[in-house]
């Protein structure tokens, strides 16, 4: 009986420190190594989509690494999650974009950097996995609305081409002339769509836009394939005997690739003009091209609206070349947007800039404002406000700073999340709508790396399968 008993006991007993260690290791592992958060808001579409469910959405489900930064430093272009600095009990995620040390400026849709203060500056060039998520579709089906194209004849084309767009098919003899092939839209940013029913669109009108197909060669000849940004036009041009890069401008450069159009073969094709580089890929070959002479000074807001409404597109010129084209795909890089701020943002060290994918939706570090009180007793008090004193704060902390001695002043959320409450005669001094656009590194969490839900499970999720990588 006692042996029996003995043997029963440690087995409960070893059960129960089996299950407290997998317990212990599973809060050490969310607490420094990963965790997972749900996406509430829209300001990383098409990234990453949130919580909306009057649209049928449910909020993406990602893996964050906690343990990176202790490693190493955050990189540019990483999709971060952290504390928000203005309530730290809330936690935000964007995409890094300023490090510290540097000067930034947004302009023409790019991001600016300089490490002379303001002397020189270049554009911050996505790394490719940024680049290629960030490329977000436009043509034949927008990524936030499938059916815009749909119905509409949205190609121009000479003679030569036979075009059956429902078949997403064109075909090309161009044995006697040179032919073109013109995309009749406007391409514009992230949550517009030309489907020819405006008269002005220079101001969302972008140039950093790439255009894939395949190519069904019958007769080698030449096909161009021609992006023009801002009245620059920058060329692929795909030979029988040889094929060439050509960076556009006063000065063109031209880059020799080790390819040749062969009658009776297939190719599939990319081209994409992307922060002052060329992107050419063929048949999973990629090769990068760097502008020989990028600007040391970012266009105005006012000059880039004007080059913005002189020439931007995507066109195909076939010269002898007898071929089917199937499948083009146009797709345009993020263009963020400064939000009228025309100077440039000055980040210390140990801080970080950010922004969302979805610039024209996001509250970032370009909408970060703080209000403060100081207290007789040197009590600082801060919290997230308006953009300027004129502005009233609004939910979810309502409040201004009243000049009633006898009222009672109570924020409801400070920096810390903590309700804070004071007389308005204790305050000395105070201020409100000072910009706050900074992350300190004590506040970042860790890089998103992997979206895991929702996953098409019927009946309980019908709608699509979003997991993937996050780059």
């Amino acid at each position: 009986m006692s042996a029996k008993a003995g043997t029963s006991s440690s087995f409960f007993r070893d059960n129960i420190e089996a299950f407290a260690v997998a317990i212990a290791m599973a809060l050490v592992i969310r607490h420094f190594c990963l965790e997972a958060f749900r996406i509430p808001t829209g300001s990383m579409r098409p990234t990453l989509l949130g919580d909306e469910r009057l649209a049928g959405l449910h909020g993406d489900r990602i893996l964050v690494d906690k343990f990176v930064y202790m490693r190493r430093d955050p990189r540019r272009f990483e999709v971060v999650v952290f504390r928000y600095p203005l309530n730290a009990t809330k936690n935000f995620i964007k995409r890094m974009i300023g490090l510290p040390g540097e000067w930034l400026r947004i302009a023409g849709g790019d991001i600016w950097t300089s490490r002379d203060e303001g002397k020189t500056w270049k554009i911050a060039r996505k790394p490719a996995g940024a680049r290629e998520q960030l490329l977000i579709p436009y043509y034949p089906r927008p990524a936030h609305q499938p059916d815009s194209f749909q119905g509409l004849e949205n190609w121009e084309s000479g003679a030569g081409w036979t075009v059956r767009e429902k078949e997403a098919t064109f075909r090309v003899d161009a044995s006697d002339a040179a032919t073109e092939l013109k995309f009749k839209r406007q391409i514009l940013s992230y949550e517009k769509v030309d489907t020819g029913g405006h008269s002005n669109l220079s101001s969302g009108a972008v140039g950093d836009v790439s255009v894939a197909f395949d190519i069904d060669v019958e007769r080698a000849g030449e096909l161009v394939v021609a992006i023009t940004e801002n009245g620059v036009t920058h060329e692929l041009r795909l030979g029988a005997d040889k094929s060439v890069a050509i960076v556009g401008g006063e000065k063109p450069h031209t880059v020799d690739l080790d390819f040749k159009l062969v009658a009776g073969e297939s190719v599939s094709v990319m081209f994409a003009n992307v922060d002052d580089e060329l992107v050419v890929e063929l048949d999973g070959d990629t090769r990068t091209i760097e502008f020989p002479h990028s600007p040391i000074e970012p266009p105005s807001d006012i000059e880039w609206s004007d080059a913005a409404g002189s020439a931007n597109g995507i066109k195909l010129v076939a010269r002898g070349v007898k071929a089917t084209i199937e499948d083009i795909k146009i797709a345009r890089d993020v263009s963020y947007d400064s939000r009228g701020r025309r100077g440039h943002w000055a980040i210390p060290e140990g801080h970080f800039f950010v922004l969302g994918d979805n610039t024209g939706s996001s509250k970032d570090s370009r909408e970060w404002y703080i209000a403060s009180a100081k207290l007789k007793d040197g009590t600082m008090i801060r919290w997230e406000a308006g953009r300027d004193a004129s502005e009233p704060n609004v939910p979810p902390n309502p409040i201004a700073i009243p000049y009633d001695d006898e009222e009672l002043v109570t924020v409801f959320r400070d920096v810390n999340g903590v309700t804070r409450r004071f007389k308005a005669g204790e305050v000395e001094d105070d201020d409100s709508g000072v910009e706050y656009p900074f992350v300190p590194r004590s506040h970042l969490i860790g890089r998103a790396f992997a979206v895991f839900w929702p996953i098409y499970v019927p009946p309980a999720y019908t709608g699509p399968t979003r997991v993937k990588l996050i780059r």
